[in-house]
């Protein structure tokens, strides 16, 4: 228990109010242990029963009576006490306790702030005193800081947008990926990394200038109302949405359990704009987005949303499921997967490599324990060939399954050189809700390769998007010293990503056919799906068809379809000049409209993960995947041998 203000001989320094008195001095004036809280007012011992338990300390002293608990609950407490024992004169530096108690729930984060700054690097039993020292006195500079914003800044403050950019800001000095999160954006991230999350169960995207509905998931509150493909949200709980953007849109959808949102839609083909209420459910996101026979014998297996709680179970599931169907042969697609729980990621690893053989090295700050090499332990791993598929978008979980795999030759790595993130975070839940997410330590591919890529410029736009740094290098660019060698010599190199075994660059959209496809390309498939397209009356859906069996040559464009896109096209230019399109481009992207018109159809026909299941021929990365299947087959093969032989 904390005794910082009760000592025996109740020394003046901790626990007396004078007019004098700093904000950052009254919080000394008060200790938690237990459930009660006990203060020291005008020399008077106060306990109160506290509401909440302790979450945060910060060190405000030397020896065991050096910490105080904050947390909104608990500081609504202390004010009440100050309130009752002090009279309403007095200031503490110029923030009124009445004032504090009444908004508390708006400053909760400010005092987050305080404890961050003064414990960052105090988290130890005896702080030195000249580092506390400095840490008080830099609390003391930020809440002053704070203070002259809110008596002099031209408008009103939001104290609570401030704070979480000021934390925001100081974590991101650190690295790119340590972060800070509000209480809504850390339910959110918590609720997806238990593969689910509250809302109507829709994939809402901005197509031409609105946020419109483009798919909706089965057996969800969305699917059930009758929403679909190409219903424009104009209104949500009756506020105009028609300039809002898709996050803004997305954030009013989502909200507590059975709770109820109504939605406006335009609908196309509709007279009158429609109006449907849904009760929020808890909507499904699994790791794995889809799974069937690409094609006899030849398994595929989407691991596309992030390694999540869920997962290992998910692809165990997915694999049998498939074995019943004839598998003998496996894609992996980790392309566009973000990353997520290191255990998850080492359980997927652990279904394909041997007992024994390294997954990855997490290796923590010089100094401190914890450095652990984590191994297969199955016993039992499946032993078909493999090909794992990556692209930019794979990273963190994705690239440690990727590099374990490549490392022991397991498989052949195709497509694009992975992001590069080497750094592991600790989840740290926070008072009120809050919380961040801190880099604690670097991993390590099973050849000792760091497969970070450098982040010193300091800009978070050049390190996610432009990526110009040596995670582009080609191989023969990099340095010797980022060379390691796989189970069976290959040379692979850290640095900045995975390279893959084969490198297939991905088919790209120019800007102009990106101009294209999200205005009037789009326009004209929503009319072709409302059946307002005289050419294609059959095209006309009401709703997905869920879990549906694709057959060939199904929604063909044919050139009566394209000569109608052509003529929408001619009068959607005219009427929305501002796009900057012209008939030349249209002219020159014809091919391709047919093709992105399919793909529209389909996804608006059947759903996302149907629609890839049926375009897999434009798919290239996942064409030459099959295609090695053969050659990772005995690269594999090759590898279990030599195992086999240096056992012996």
């Amino acid at each position: 228990m904390c005794q910082m203000a009760v000592k025996n001989d109740l020394k003046a320094s901790h626990g007396v109010f004078t007019p004098e008195v700093t904000f950052y001095d009254c919080l000394r004036c008060f200790s938690f242990g237990g459930n009660a809280v006990t203060a020291v007012i005008d020399g008077r011992i106060i306990k109160r029963r506290c509401r909440s338990v302790n979450l945060f300390w910060i060190r405000l002293g030397e020896g065991e009576d050096s910490g105080v608990s904050l947390h909104p609950g608990n500081f609504e407490l202390v004010c009440d006490l100050a309130l009752e024992f002090l009279p309403q004169k007095r200031l503490i530096t110029s923030w009124r306790l009445s004032a504090v108690r009444k908004h508390w729930h708006r400053f909760s984060i400010l005092f987050l702030t305080v404890g961050l700054l003064v414990s960052l690097t105090a988290l130890r039993p005896h702080a030195v005193t000249n580092e506390r020292l400095a840490q008080e006195k830099l609390a003391r500079d930020y809440i002053q800081a704070m203070e002259l914003v809110r008596e002099n800044y031209v408008q009103e403050v939001d104290y609570e947008m401030l704070t979480t950019a000021a934390i925001s800001g100081m974590l991101r000095v650190l690295d790119p990926h340590s972060n800070f999160y509000d209480r809504k954006a850390f339910e959110e991230m918590r609720m997806e990394q238990r593969s689910q999350y509250f809302g109507i169960g829709a994939s809402i995207q901005s197509r031409h200038r609105g946020v419109y509905i483009m798919e909706t998931f089965k057996d969800t509150p969305a699917a059930r109302a009758g929403l679909r493909y190409g219903d424009q949200i104009i209104k949500v709980d009756g506020e105009n949405a028609e300039t809002w953007n898709s996050d803004k849109v997305r954030d009013h959808l989502r909200g507590e359990l059975g709770t109820e949102v109504k939605v406006t839609v335009l609908r196309e083909g509709a007279p009158q704009p429609l109006t449907v209420t849904l009760e929020r459910a808890a909507v499904d996101l699994p790791s794995i987005s889809s799974y069937y026979l690409v094609k006899p014998g030849v398994g595929y297996i989407a691991l596309s949303r992030g390694f999540h709680s869920t997962t290992s179970d998910e692809l165990s599931t997915s694999i049998n499921n498939l074995k019943e169907q004839g598998m003998n042969q496996l894609v992996l697609d980790l392309r566009g997967n973000p990353g997520g729980f290191l255990d998850q990621a080492i359980r997927v690893a652990d279904k394909f490599l041997q007992r024994g053989q390294v997954v990855v090295s997490v290796r923590n700050r010089e100094g401190k324990a914890g450095d652990k090499d984590w191994t297969a332990e199955s016993g039992s791993p499946e032993t078909f060939p493999l090909v794992v598929l990556i692209d930019d978008g794979s990273a963190s979980a994705s690239e440690i399954v990727a590099g374990a795999i490549q490392d022991h030759d397991r498989a052949l790595i195709i497509g694009e050189p992975s992001f590069g993130k080497g750094l592991v975070q600790t989840i740290y839940p926070l008072s009120g809700g809050t919380g961040l997410t801190l880099t604690t330590a670097r991993y390590f591919t099973p050849s000792g390769r760091l497969i970070q890529r450098d982040y010193s410029s300091g800009s978070i736009y050049e390190y996610h998007f432009r990526r110009s740094a040596n995670g582009d290098a080609k191989p023969e660019d990099k340095t010797k010293s980022q060379m390691r060698r796989t189970s069976l010599g290959r040379p692979v190199y850290g640095g900045g990503g995975i390279e893959p075994d084969v490198k297939i660059e991905p088919v790209t959209i120019s800007n102009e056919q990106g101009a294209i496809w999200t205005t009037g390309l789009f326009m004209f498939v929503r009319k072709l799906m409302a059946g307002e397209i005289a050419e294609a009356p059959q095209f006309k859906r009401d709703a997905i068809e869920f879990d549906h069996q694709p057959q060939p040559g199904e929604f063909l464009v044919s050139d009566g379809i394209l000569k109608a896109y052509r003529g929408f096209m001619s009068e959607f230019i005219a009427q929305n000049q501002d796009y900057g399109l012209t008939m030349k481009m249209v002219d020159d992207h014809l091919a391709w409209a047919r093709s992105k018109i399919r793909e529209e159809v389909l996804l608006a026909a059947y759903g996302a993960d149907t629609q890839r299941r049926m375009t897999t021929e434009e798919d290239m990365q996942l064409q030459r995947a099959l295609a090695e299947m053969n050659n990772s087959a005995q690269l594999a093969e090759k590898a279990r041998r030599m195992s086999k032989t240096s056992k012996k």
